[in-house]
């Protein structure tokens, strides 16, 4: 007979019972074991719960990194529920839209983005749940105390929930190519399955201890609920100080850490780095973006062999392939993005769909049980996105015959600056907003700091052209890396033979030193 297919609630009610007197979490002096995690969780779903949230129900998580959202993650699962989780960098608008189009039923927030969500009342006050966390002196009209609230719910316990494989489990927003950013649906099975991945690709071990300081709506949530479902500890920092980083692995012989590799150029440069020793770190885990050759050289020499890079996509959660410690030896695997993981398959193909041989610069297409479920209320372009069962990248690659991908160029127009996704129309679209602006081209340029900074070539239909003033507009409408790092005025906007704008004659004034277009 065949056995029960697996949800997130199956898995991590072992967990948590498994490692009971374990420590779990760690964050800003506190620790809680796994049971204490599990009580926390249990309380917040209890609450939730008695409001109406149950299997399927979005739940939006708008809070910066804490305790808080660890133990939300956890009571979501407990209820079969689905998070939505939202960047603190994320521009007000941007916010309203995924709490709207996801259809939350609830909302728990960080009170200091107060002046944000006043700014969004319509879309925010509609939810019939909505949960304040306090970390400022700033209140959220209509929202109820998370810690009076949840506290009044102690003891209180959760039936397991009717939740089934196939129920949604998680929604991540990204950036449009046009228009509004997209919602990533995941389900049950298919996030059980990559948080799987995630144990065996990352290395985690059971006695491990993580130190996670980037986003936890980005990637790093994966890689602390990898590490909590192999009964690993994780610290979490609310953002990320070198100094501050490499204190800690000294000091509390860290094990494994999660950076992009702007965070990596960052410990690098710090004088601090010749005096902690940095020995306990056996592994270090870096995506997002590209790294530079040189500098992935310079981190070797320094941190040792304990580099791992792995190659996601939002719609395909961190692991697609991954460059093991041993390959990043081999400096002809150096520029590299890895194999292809255990658990997905990996084709070259040209725009027709016809996979292409070994050497051949095509699409990644990829084929694994946890690629996404749809575009949340877009059937057209969640059939856009595939070939038939293998999922379109819209990463241009070629592969050897070693496996070995390596990445070229973007089909989508995306630049990742700082390990962060910015959609270059996205960016245009607001520059074009701008009075003095004609016409407008955004490209990624290679930065050795941010891997790619975001340019901006602007045609103007008036001089002196005001740039302060687009930078304050910029800013206004856009999340803080979204924001052009470069502005500079042109004549004209190159253009193919068919009159369209032609970004790879743009970026090809600036990727000069190699093969690829990508950094």
């Amino acid at each position: 007979m065949k056995g029960p297919r697996l949800t997130l609630y199956q898995i991590f009610a072992r967990t948590l019972r498994r490692y009971a007197r374990r420590p779990a979490l760690h964050f800003d002096g506190t620790t809680l074991t796994y049971a204490e995690l599990d009580t926390k969780a249990t309380d917040l779903a209890a609450c939730l719960s008695e409001r109406g949230v149950g299997p399927g129900d979005r739940v939006a998580l708008y809070v910066r990194n804490c305790l808080e959202f660890m133990i939300a993650d956890q009571a979501i699962i407990k209820l079969g529920a689905a998070k939505v989780p939202l960047n603190e960098l994320l521009a007000a608008d941007d916010v309203g839209y995924m709490v709207e189009h996801s259809d939350a039923k609830a909302l728990i927030a960080h009170t200091s983005f107060a002046e944000k969500l006043a700014t969004i009342a319509g879309p925010v006050g509609r939810l019939p749940i909505k949960l304040a966390v306090r970390n400022s002196d700033h209140e959220l009209t209509g929202f109820e105390d998370f810690e009076t609230t949840v506290g009044a719910f102690s003891g209180v316990s959760v039936p397991a929930p009717a939740v089934k494989p196939d129920h949604p489990a998680l929604m991540i927003y990204t950036g449009g190519t046009t228009g509004r950013p997209k919602g990533v649906l995941h389900t049950q099975e298919s996030s059980a399955l990559n948080l799987l991945a995630q144990v065996i690709g990352a290395e985690i071990m059971t006695d491990e201890h993580l130190l996670v300081s980037s986003p936890l709506p980005h990637s790093a949530q994966l890689v602390v609920q990898a590490g909590l479902l192999n009964g690993a500890r994780s610290t979490i920092h609310q953002s990320f100080a070198p100094e501050a980083i490499l204190k800690a692995i000294d000091e509390d012989k860290v094990t494994w850490t999660f950076m992009v590799p702007t965070m990596i150029y960052r410990m690098l440069d710090s004088p601090l780095i010749k005096d902690v020793d940095l020995s306990s770190l056996r592994t270090v885990l870096y995506g997002a973006s590209p790294i530079t050759k040189v500098r992935l050289q310079q981190a070797i020499e320094t941190f040792g062999p304990v580099f791992l890079q792995l190659y996601g996509q939002t719609e395909a959660p961190n692991f697609i392939t991954s460059l093991s410690k041993s390959d990043h030896l081999v400096e002809d695997f150096q520029t590299s993005c890895g194999q292809p993981v255990i658990t997905c398959d990996v084709a070259i193909r040209d725009e027709e769909g016809k996979e292409l041989p070994y050497g051949e610069v095509g699409e990644i297409t990829v084929r694994s049980p946890y690629t996404l479920e749809c575009y949340y209320k877009d059937p057209e372009k969640t059939e856009a996105n595939y070939f038939g069962d293998w999922m379109r990248t819209g990463d241009v690659a070629y592969q050897s015959e070693t496996g070995h991908v390596y990445l070229v160029d973007r089909a989508k127009d995306m630049i990742i600056s700082g390990g962060m996704n910015v959609y270059s129309t996205e960016v245009e679209n607001v520059i074009q907003e701008f009075p003095q602006v004609r016409q407008v081209m955004v490209i990624g340029i290679p930065d050795d700091d941010w891997g790619e900074a975001v340019s901006a070539f602007i045609v103007p239909n008036e001089t002196p052209f005001d740039e302060a003033g687009l930078m304050a507009h910029c800013k206004q409408r856009l999340a803080k890396y979204k924001v052009p790092k470069r502005i500079e005025l042109i004549d004209e906007i190159p253009l193919t033979a068919y009159g369209k704008p032609d970004k790879k004659a743009l970026r090809g004034q600036f990727w000069t030193a190699g093969d690829r277009q990508i950094n």
